[in-house]
């Protein structure tokens, strides 16, 4: 009688605290990611902020703002991909927005795959190198493929990776003409998509601040100057995407779409998933451009504002479950280094190649051992080692020694280093490795170097500190709530699924290895 009491009072107590969180079942699903938002920035520009927008979800969502991924080298694709399988690249396969194809000995695309053919793009894209399940394709699983699923991002790799396998469309702007562009993976192309392409197609963009420079905040001494930004040039497209005028044209595509009435309309949930840009131009640090970024903060806020209100008359916002995330990481473009004499460099790969190849050689006969690089990566040729009788080990080894004692290298990892018990350092390493499309060995380099395949490419800063960024969630009855605590980026698909009422995407774990 004492055991049947306990639970009794266990079950009781159980369901009161279940009942503080009444939860519904919404008919659509807004996936929002903002690409670059940062915390620090959400909570410091607050004062640019109308009612509707981010005020509006910082007051009544679910807030978790030190959300962080837990692994190296985040970028746009693999962030995305984290987002959507609540698993680390390890497992879904997406290490980054590139990397080097050992096949066809050239750097392929994330999303890139031949089988299929552009629309309104010469490029061919789908999600089959994604290797994990989404928590849209449970949603399409769970419907038994009533859900409809559409994503709209400005880049490609995000709307793919967005949209899962089982997505009804996926659109992005391609970087060429502007045009909103998908791909026959998804099969014909939108009639209302191409109505908008009519609309937005030659159309003059500017961009000047939407405020009075005096309601911006100052970073510095000077107070920040009024900006005007038009876009002309064979870059005009990918600098346009940097903007604030690319959310504004990101939400025009959602309310066309949404006004069609394909979503929304029935008790099963459906998905909408947007991404949204708040970077710098051009990936300018923010100490060059502060009322830029500020800008950009303030008219992603009135955006929100109007799409939420939109899909109130649409849908109605008790019907809709909101998610906003970032991809956490931001690009750092500073070049100053040398002039506040700090520790900076740049370790130019195609260099380090050709070193490592001629060291390789005075001990194991003169070879070309590695077949190609992509950023701090070296890929050995399996084919040559393994032709010659080498022993690969010994050859990683080696390599890993002379590697290290190159200036800016703070440290090797390779291959053989992610087997058995992993220390935490190693285990957030090996989080970021995938075997299909990572290299043999990778360095880590000293904080302030950069990285160059060539002494033509582009480079960026390594920051290596975690970007805390925020992931809230809000609507279907969940109650107002800030989890201070370190949370891993893979609590949003686990409570999605929740929300949803669906299974859990197939390696969803909140664990942070």
């Amino acid at each position: 009688m004492r055991i049947k009491s306990f639970l009794i009072v266990l079950f009781c107590s159980l369901g009161i605290s279940f009942a503080q969180e009444k939860i519904s079942s919404p008919k659509l699903y807004l996936n929002i990611v903002v690409d670059q938002l940062r915390t620090d920035f959400l909570y410091e520009f607050s004062e640019l902020y109308g009612e509707g927008g981010f005020k509006r979800l910082l007051a009544g969502g679910r807030i978790y703002p030190n959300s962080y991924y837990a692994f190296e080298n985040v970028d746009r694709a693999s962030s995305t991909a984290a987002l959507m399988t609540g698993t680390n690249p390890y497992v879904n396969g997406i290490v980054g927005e590139r990397w080097f194809d050992r096949n066809t000995l050239r750097t392929v695309s994330s999303v890139e795959d031949k089988k299929y053919k552009g629309l309104f793009s010469i490029s061919p894209y789908a999600p089959t190198r994604l290797k994990a399940i989404t928590i849209t394709d449970e949603m399409k699983r769970a419907s038994r493929g009533k859900a409809v699923v559409c994503a709209i991002a400005p880049d490609e790799d995000a709307a793919v990776i967005m949209g899962g396998h089982a997505a009804d469309a996926a659109l992005w702007k391609n970087n060429s003409a502007g045009f909103w562009s998908s791909s026959t993976y998804y099969g014909l192309y939108p009639e209302w998509a191409t109505e908008m392409n009519n609309v937005v197609q030659g159309r003059p963009a500017k961009w000047v601040p939407l405020y009075d420079t005096e309601k911006y905040n100052n970073f510095g001494d000077e107070a920040p100057k009024p900006f005007s930004y038009s876009f002309d040039g064979k870059n005009k497209v990918k600098s346009y995407k940097t903007t604030a005028c690319i959310n504004d044209e990101v939400a025009e595509m959602a309310l066309a779409y949404l006004k069609k009435g394909i979503v929304g309309n029935d008790a099963i949930a459906d998905c909408l998933s947007l991404t949204f840009y708040a970077g710098n131009v051009d990936g300018n640090p923010m100490e060059q451009r502060p009322l830029e970024i500020q800008d950009i903060y303030a008219r992603l806020d009135s955006t929100l504002s109007s799409l939420f209100d939109e899909i109130d008359k649409c849908i109605g916002m008790e019907n809709v479950v909101v998610s906003l995330a970032s991809t956490g990481y931001v690009m750092v473009g500073n070049d100053d280094g040398a002039e506040y004499r700090l520790p900076s460099g740049t370790i130019f790969m195609e260099r380090v190649q050709a070193l490592l190849n001629v060291y390789l050689g005075a001990i194991f006969g003169q070879r070309e051992y590695i077949e190609g690089v992509y950023g701090p990566q070296l890929y050995f040729d399996n084919e040559l080692i393994e032709n010659e009788k080498l022993n690969k080990v010994d050859i990683i080894a080696r390599s890993v020694e002379f590697l290290k004692s190159l200036d800016g290298v703070e440290d090797v990892f390779s291959i053989y280093h992610l087997g058995g018990t992993l220390s935490p350092e190693l285990q957030y390493v090996k989080n970021g490795y995938n075997q299909a499309c990572s290299g043999d060995v990778w360095l880590r380099l000293m904080p302030g170097w950069k990285v160059a395949e060539s002494s033509l490419t582009l480079t960026n800063e390594v920051y290596r500190t975690p970007v805390m960024f925020p992931i809230i969630i809000y609507g279907a009855g969940i109650e107002h709530d800030v989890i201070e605590e370190m949370t891993s980026a893979n609590v949003l698909a686990t409570e999605i699924a929740r929300l949803l009422h669906i299974r859990r995407p197939n390696d969803n774990c909140l664990r942070v290895f």
